[in-house]
């Protein structure tokens, strides 16, 4: 969130302080397995999108409002509110470094030419190194190309009142083999009724390792149709909360008081979320056409009659 003055209120949920108390915690682990998710083992605290109580007496929009249409919000996911300078510097270097270390391996090996014949085992070594640094260089400098350049920008959350449909836009990241795939994206539509939300707390280390801190993040977690239990989708929304979850149970309180009591998709005097690219995934045409018409800002800070 990146206006502390906003940080106004009170909390009105308590924490959890036990184990996940709805979903099958095992089944989400093996599903989310090699992704970028927390799971669902050990939420800070515990919230329902069809629970009309209410999480937080000062809802806020916090500056992640992308869009708002006459029947639903675009609210920005946790990948829009990152810096990627930290992404670059420490994968950018280190690729070109190993490219480098690569080519000169066959530099030395072309500058001993016959003599290399000499020593095998020197030349099998360097060659070895050679190859498998500037493979890895390669490699590791096309992802963070087609994540840096190619990717979109963010992955907001599409939520419609009107349907009472949640849209998702679920990345996949680039293959470190398939050097020219580009990522795909894939969209799914969920029930806002299936949705389960929670705050985690996660110990993030800096880079270096030099220090570590609390950080919380606020997860849409969505339930199976057919099997409300298991988990379906998981998706971080909005940014990461630094000491505390309370001014993402702000914005929670805002989407929630939006869906369910028709309130204002921004707060009054606040501006839509921009990107410096604008690379933002195209959701599917269905999804669109069912928002209606875009609004300005001035419009979106009404609240809407039920």
């Amino acid at each position: 969130m990146s206006d502390s003055s906003k940080r106004s209120g009170a909390v009105a949920v308590p924490e959890w302080e036990g184990d996940e108390p709805y979903f099958d915690v095992d089944f989400a682990r093996a599903r989310s397995q090699g992704k970028a998710q927390v799971g669902v083992a050990q939420p800070r605290r515990i919230l329902d999108s069809a629970d009309s109580a209410v999480v937080h007496t000062c809802p806020s929009s916090s500056d992640v409002v992308v869009a708002a249409y006459e029947n639903g919000v675009l609210i920005g996911g946790l990948r829009g509110s990152l810096s990627i300078s930290v992404l670059a510097w420490f994968g950018f270097l280190p690729a070109s470094g190993l490219i480098f270390v690569g080519l000169w391996c066959a530099y030395i090996i072309a500058q001993a030419g016959a003599g290399a014949m000499g020593q095998p085992s020197l030349a099998i070594g360097l060659s070895i190194a050679g190859v498998i640094g500037f493979v890895s260089g390669v490699s590791i400098f096309s992802v963070l190309l087609r994540v840096l350049v190619f990717m979109p920008s963010d992955f907001p959350v599409l939520f419609n009142r009107e349907t009472k449909e949640v849209w998702v836009a679920v990345s996949k990241m680039p293959s470190f083999v398939r050097l020219f795939e580009l990522s795909t994206v894939v969209f799914e539509c969920h029930s806002w009724a299936t949705l389960k939300p929670r705050t985690y707390r996660i110990l993030e280390v800096t880079p270096g390792a030099s220090s570590a801190r609390w950080t919380y993040i606020l997860t849409l977690v969505f339930g199976q149709e057919n099997d409300p239990r298991k988990v379906a989708c998981e998706m971080n929304i909005g940014f990461k909360g630094w000491g505390d979850d309370f001014e993402l149970l702000q914005l929670w309180e805002h989407i929630r008081r939006y869906m369910n009591d028709h309130g204002p998709a921004l707060d009054r005097g606040e501006k839509f979320k921009t990107f410096s690219t604008g690379r933002l995934p195209k959701f599917p045409d269905e999804a669109m056409a069912a928002l209606g018409r875009k609004l300005s800002e001035a419009e979106a800070w009404a609240v809407s009659k039920a």
